[in-house]
């Protein structure tokens, strides 16, 4: 039965969520999500809609977690009833997303309308207290560390009353320990702190997230009292279990090692390399300069025997990594530095993960964990279906920047096969897809939610087109889109119709959606007008059509894969 093996998922992926390994969970709920729809069990399906878009928030995907619980409050309106805790958990979850996406104001919209049906319910239990204390990080990231106090103290209260939620006291606690430090309430905030280690070190795994948010916070009180070398082991530890459950994309290990760099700036003395020409220079630069005069020597001097298995260069993640980087880069997580590849069998052999270098640090990393963390697979993906596993942006990450120097060859050797781009089938089946895309939100979509009047629709739609027609030109110019803070710098950068798509994307952004929509739309449609003139030149479509759902079907004619040439083109 169905839901048998559901359960039999949820077991499997509650196990990991006690180990804060969300990372991992995704693809389980993915497949009972997949289990749930198809026998239309739409009140399992809200359940494993909320369990996915906490997941995905956590790890720092907020646009698709905001998605996934936009999907499961429509759910509850549709078919059961908003007046009911799950709807108003759904609401807090949701609003959670939004706080964590910088969306203040739908957040606390969303955090007031659950707290009012928890309250019409007569519902103060745990899922309450679990808005207070969602809604108090609210008021504390918007200034109002009182308004966040009393939130908490309410939810301290309540979770006390309850049995078996110790774990939900010590969040609360955790909470309070910020709140209490930000008022000047040190012995209260000490207190607090304690209480919550206490709590959590007999109840949860030393490797779970939660317990790492509380180291962090342990380090914050070690340092206000000036044990630094206290408080840097301790971000050390919560930055190695955040790194190793939710992520190195995740916002709590951004803030982690923003810490870090806070106490290594301001306390460890100037270094001479601090002149106004460095500042001047690229990270890219600075790196290389680092590795030929710094690294390279060191290695040679100290690790002859490994040079010839060695691969360096700056590669992965970074604004520097892409050429992006400016001085609002250099405010965080910016230093000089240089990846150090070896064999995985080889790098087994080294006691050091890490080498610090006066001003700079060189990771030392394996050629196949490098590839696989990035790319799924340890060679880079060979296959069709493979590529097809990929996101994009992991792609563009795992193929940025430069190697100095590859001394073994099996670095770049996947490096430039990835860089020799995705199969051509599977680009003409992207294209398809985009096509049909670009035409649903622009030029469908977009004008009727402005008939009606509706401009989040409109936004949305708008958003929804500018992503896909991003996309459509990094495909033709064999370029990987990149994590959407960096598209418009690398779509800008790509010599097949990027100065053009940016030119018409400033345009478009420039006017108003309700005062100026008619231009609006006649700039997305001359926008498509000059994706049809492309694909008529690069022989993919003879369609004169400019509504570009039409060019789909052509596209994939030219598709020599069977199986890839007669799936639906709506999909990716």
């Amino acid at each position: 039965m169905y839901l048998d093996k559901i359960e039999n998922i949820q077991k499997k992926y509650h196990s990991l969520l006690r180990d804060g390994k969300e990372v991992e969970m995704l693809p389980l709920i993915e497949e009972a999500i997949e289990i749930a729809f198809s026998n239309k069990d739409f009140a399992k399906l809200v359940e494993l809609l909320n369990d996915y878009g906490g997941a995905l928030r956590n790890t720092g995907e907020y646009s698709k977690s905001i998605q996934s619980l936009l999907t499961a409050k429509k759910l509850i309106e549709t078919h059961f009833n908003k007046n009911s805790e799950a709807y108003a958990n759904t609401l807090m979850n949701l609003a959670n997303a939004y706080r964590m996406n910088s969306n203040r104001k739908e957040a606390l919209n969303l955090f007031n309308k659950a707290d009012e049906i928890f309250k019409n319910l007569n519902l103060y239990n745990y899922s309450y207290a679990s808005n207070a204390n969602n809604l108090a990080l609210l008021f504390l990231e918007d200034g109002n560390p009182q308004r966040a106090y009393d939130l908490l103290k309410s939810a301290e209260k309540i979770l006390s009353e309850i049995p078996h939620h110790s774990i939900q006291l010590a969040t609360t606690y955790n909470n309070l320990f910020d709140v209490c430090t930000l008022m000047k309430k040190d012995s209260e905030a000490k207190d607090y702190i304690f209480k919550a280690k206490e709590f959590l070190e007999s109840k949860i795994s030393p490797a779970n997230p939660l317990y790492a948010s509380v180291l962090n916070n342990l380090a914050k009180y070690y340092f206000n009292i000036g044990d630094i070398e206290k408080s840097t082991s301790l971000y050390n530890i919560s930055k190695k279990i955040i790194e190793n459950t939710y992520g190195k994309e995740s916002e709590a290990y951004k803030n982690i090692v923003s810490n870090l760099n806070f106490i290594k700036k301001n306390l460890e003395p100037k270094s001479k390399h601090d002149t106004t020409e460095n500042n001047l220079k690229k990270g890219l630069e600075l790196s290389e300069d680092f590795y030929f005069n710094q690294v390279k020597p060191f290695i040679l001097k100290n690790y002859p025997d490994l040079v010839r298995y060695s691969a360096f260069g700056l590669v992965g993640e970074g604004s520097e990594c892409y050429g992006f980087d400016d001085e609002i880069s250099k405010d965080h997580d910016f230093i000089k530095r240089c990846s150090w590849f070896l064999l995985k069998d080889i790098i087994s052999q080294l006691p050091i993960t890490e080498i610090n270098l006066g001003d700079g640090l060189v990771k030392i990393i394996a050629v196949e964990d490098f590839y696989k963390y990035y790319t799924l697979f340890e060679k880079g993906p060979l296959t069709l279906k493979e590529f097809r596993k990929v996101p994009q942006d992991f792609l563009s990450v795992a193929t940025n920047g430069k190697i100095f120097e590859d001394n073994y060859g099996k670095f770049s050797y996947i490096r430039q096969r990835l860089l020799a781009y995705y199969p051509k089938d599977l680009v003409l089946k992207k294209l398809a897809y985009l096509c049909n895309k670009i035409a649903q939100s622009g030029q469908y979509n977009y004008p009727r939610c402005l008939k009606r009047n509706n401009i989040m629709g409109a936004q949305i739609a708008l958003s929804e087109f500018l992503q896909y027609y991003c996309e459509f030109i990094h495909l033709i110019n064999k370029k990987y889109m990149p994590f959407y803070k960096w598209q418009y710098r690398s779509l800008k950068s790509l010599h097949l119709l990027g100065e053009y798509a940016c030119s018409k994307m400033d345009a478009l952004l420039s006017y108003n959606d309700v005062s100026e929509s008619l231009q609006k739309i006649d700039i997305i449609e001359e926008m498509c007008k000059k994706l049809v003139e492309y694909m008529n030149k690069a022989n993919l479509s003879n369609l004169n059509t400019n509504f570009l759902k039409y060019h789909s079907s052509e596209i994939v004619k030219k598709i020599n894969n069977e199986e890839l040439k007669n799936e639906d083109t709506w999909i990716k």
